[in-house]
């Protein structure tokens, strides 16, 4: 007689499975799966400019981030941010990768005051507003997005505050950049056809505020100290339309003959203040970068301005640090364009 043992339905299941899994081979990954994403990404800190290790731990930061979501970035040496344009070709064959980021971070941290009842205590009111461009192999602009981060801090260290807000920055930045529109150009197809060089002096000047950032009026004021301070050297100057500095570096034919000029002129400005026994400390530093009518970086200068406030207009500081800076230049702030 041949006996038969009742076995529960689950374990049947189980036991199917197994036997299943014996002899199924494991399944192969996919070559989408197997090949992550690759961008190159452009470091925070730009060569030449003042030593800040924020923007250094913003770059490790952006690298993190984008592992976490399955993309494989390629960090960059040292790069100028628009010197990446006219190189982008040599990178992606380089690092392999099919697009760059690049960020452009502008920070300001000032002192505010909190009245209570039996004492008054300072803060530092510090925002972050971080530009992420993703850039073709061909240089031109693919997509850019703009976040902002803010963090009131309490605490001397100021720059842990500053750490927070460009956190929160980078974080915000990257939701755009996953939910952006896919990019279905092709290879040279915003590239912009050749222009006939301009012999003359003029130097174009495209204001600090970029297209799609925040309104700001220290940004404003950097633009005219500069276009005056190149004035006030001989310099036929004009201020440009507001416009995308990757933009406009790549399309630097159409751009100088628009203008009529000889070169372009583009400027970023961060700035932080500090409370003093005598007033409040206003520490600013400007850089502007020079690129040819071929959209060639070639020049770079940094300075830095301080400046000792009293009373409540702290914009005031501001606007007195950035002509600190400004005036640190001896000569013209960059090299005049040959005729």
């Amino acid at each position: 007689m041949t006996s038969f043992v009742q076995v529960p339905l689950a374990a049947a299941a189980t036991l199917v499975a197994l036997r299943l899994a014996a002899v199924t081979p494991a399944p192969v990954p996919s070559a989408r799966a197997a090949s992550a994403p690759v961008v190159a990404v452009a470091p925070f800190a730009v060569p030449g400019s003042e030593k800040v290790q924020n923007f250094d731990d913003a770059t490790g930061i952006l690298t993190a981030k984008l592992a976490e979501k399955g993309i494989t970035a390629k960090t960059l040496p040292p790069t100028d941010r628009l010197g990446v344009v006219a190189l982008a070709g040599q990178i992606c064959a380089q690092s392999g990768a099919t697009g760059i980021l690049v960020p452009t971070m502008r920070t300001e941290q000032a002192v505010r005051q909190r009245n209570y009842i039996l004492t008054t205590v300072n803060y530092y009111s510090t925002h972050v507003e971080l530009r992420l461009s993703l850039v073709r192999c061909d240089g031109s602009l693919a997509w850019t997005g703009t976040a902002v981060g803010d963090k009131d801090y309490y605490n001397a260290n100021v720059q842990a505050g500053v750490a927070d807000g460009i956190t929160q920055a980078i974080g915000r930045a990257l939701e755009l950049y996953a939910v952006r529109t896919p990019d279905t150009a092709q290879p040279n197809a915003t590239a912009t056809p050749s222009a006939k060089m301009p012999t003359g002096p003029k130097v174009a000047i495209v204001p600090f505020t970029q297209i799609g950032m925040e309104p700001d009026p220290s940004l404003d004021f950097a633009t005219e100290e500069a276009s005056k301070r190149y004035a006030a050297r001989g310099a036929d100057v004009v201020v440009t339309d507001q416009a995308d500095h990757l933009i406009a570096t790549k399309e630097a034919p159409a751009m100088c003959a628009r203008y009529r000029a000889s070169s372009l002129v583009m400027g970023t400005l961060r700035w932080e203040q500090t409370p003093k026994f005598a007033g409040i400390a206003t520490h600013a530093e400007i850089m502007l970068t020079t690129v040819d009518c071929t959209g060639k970086v070639v020049a770079t200068q940094d300075e830095v301005g301080e400046h000792l406030h009293h009373g409540a207009n702290f914009r005031a500081g501001v606007s007195s640090a950035i002509e600190d800076a400004f005036g640190h230049w001896a000569q013209a702030p960059l090299p005049a364009a040959k005729g």
